[in-house]
């Protein structure tokens, strides 16, 4: 049984290293509420949730006719996904926005 249980960390160890979230990770979708700002952080290529947060503010200067100034995600947390749990750990911003779901 111990051995069956240090398997399973290691499986879960290696799984969230960089190298696996570069090619696992899933892609990370923001909207406002009227969808009217949409970003996808594309998952290891260079799109960041701190470039969407740059962006959104770059958009509510823009607009500021905007009434709801809320950023949403539109993606649903998995927490079985346990290769991504490094990102839900460490990069919690994201995860901590309120859900919209996408029409």
């Amino acid at each position: 049984m111990k051995k069956i249980l240090i398997i399973i960390v290691a499986i879960v160890i290696i799984s969230n290293l960089p190298l696996f979230n570069f090619f696992f990770q899933e892609n990370y979708t923001y909207s406002n509420i009227d969808g009217s700002f949409y970003y996808n952080e594309e998952g290891g290529k260079g799109k960041s949730f701190e470039g969407c947060q740059r962006k959104y503010a770059y958009f509510l200067e823009t607009h500021p006719d905007i009434k709801d100034k809320t950023l949403y995600r539109t993606f649903t947390i998995k927490p079985w996904r346990f290769w991504e749990w490094y990102q839900m750990i460490f990069h919690h911003k994201r995860f901590s926005l309120t859900y919209l779901e996408e029409k």
